[in-house]
């Protein structure tokens, strides 16, 4: 009989155990231990200027699961080889909002984790560094738009960089590695022609494609671009501006309420990434106080755009009644829309809704009862 990783029970029998049994060992649980972890929701995500979103290595490690104080951290458990954002750092606050990998569990009760600087170029390299569990923000594994798939199916339209013609990028921002934004006019070029472009031969001040003059590098010249882009309506800059005012990055205080502001205007020009984090800031009560219904509202937005991470928020809220009315059918669909394009939340989620479905759930807690 299988035995839950956690608490070390053998599984009861059913359904559910029989799911459970075609895992690996280390990821078997019992319906209590699944609970503890499959209660959370997907959490927001930033991006630095030149990359739509913090990039992560993978790789796997020792299993270990760290559980948070109350009120700390974000739903998923702090595990080796999960991807999360750095939150709250004081010594190294330019590293809040950047992607890490969890890469073990000190003896000291810290984390070891890596950093990737500039992934897919000549000058990656990575950063290993040890903090607190707190500092975390940890997230299912999931790409915010699947691996180059829509949410129905289909293939992410991806387009020629328009230096070398060579590499491939994705026009919308949707893969973390595959491409990078210049920050003075918005277009986009693959990682290594944008690294080439700023360390080697001539005329390197200058963006080879608008031809602005780039030669101020520092955090406030980069805040000024991206706030002229932001003003002429650009989306991406506008979510850019949220996330940087959301970590406290490119040399701005935090002010998540201004956050709050940039993610809308974004969200209202169609990008689902700022309708998805919006939703999770009206839901946690960053930069304002906590609204069901809007969450729900946003999370539906981003769903219907394409965002994965969205779609299993939104699903989540319909499962539970946060903010929207309960609909079972309605969360299954948004749910098997994102398990298929890969996200792990809306697997074990609808693994959950299915065993209610069936009355398992119920039936196993009864037992349980004294």
């Amino acid at each position: 009989m299988p035995v839950c990783c956690d608490c070390k029970q053998t599984l009861p029998r059913g359904e559910f155990a029989k799911s459970q049994a075609k895992k690996p060992a280390e990821a078997r649980r019992c319906l209590d231990c699944a609970a503890k972890v499959q209660c959370g929701s997907n959490t927001g995500t930033s991006s630095n200027t030149c990359n739509d979103g913090p990039s992560t290595s993978s790789g796997t490690s020792h299993w270990q699961r760290v559980d948070l104080p109350p009120g700390v951290g974000s739903s998923a458990p702090v595990e080796p080889g999960r991807k999360a954002k750095m939150i709250n750092l004081v010594g190294r606050k330019e590293l809040n909002g950047t992607g890490c990998k969890i890469e073990r569990l000190l003896p000291n009760g810290r984390v070891a984790v890596t950093v990737r600087h500039l992934p897919n170029t000549p000058l990656e390299h990575t950063e290993q560094l040890s903090v607190k569990p707190e500092n975390l923000d940890v997230s299912y594994n999931c790409d915010p738009y699947g691996t180059h798939k829509t949410l129905d199916g289909g293939a992410v339209k991806l387009e020629e960089c328009p230096i070398c013609f060579e590499r491939v990028i994705d026009p919308n921002g949707m893969s973390n590695d595959s491409a990078s934004i210049w920050e003075c006019c918005g277009q986009r070029t693959c990682n290594r022609c944008f690294v080439e472009q700023n360390t080697r031969g001539t005329n390197t001040d200058a963006c080879p494609l608008c031809r602005a003059d780039l030669s101020d590098c520092s955090p406030e010249a980069c805040l000024k671009r991206i706030q002229v882009r932001a003003d002429r309506g650009d989306a991406n800059a506008m979510y850019n501006l949220g996330g940087f005012y959301d970590y406290g990055q490119a040399g701005v205080r935090m002010d998540q309420a201004l956050a709050r502001v940039w993610y809308e205007k974004a969200a209202l020009k169609g990008e689902a990434r700022a309708a998805n984090n919006l939703g999770c800031s009206a839901r946690d009560g960053e930069g304002g106080p906590i609204n069901k219904q809007l969450a729900a509202k946003w999370f539906k937005v981003g769903a219907e755009l394409g965002h994965v991470q969205a779609a299993t928020n939104y699903a989540i809220a319909l499962m539970r009644g946060d903010g929207v009315e309960k609909d079972a059918k309605a969360a299954e669909r948004w749910l098997k829309a994102s398990a298929k394009a890969g996200d792990e939340l809306a697997e074990q989620q609808l693994e959950v809704l299915q065993m209610m479905n069936s009355g398992e759930f119920d039936r196993y807690m009864s037992s349980m009862t004294i």
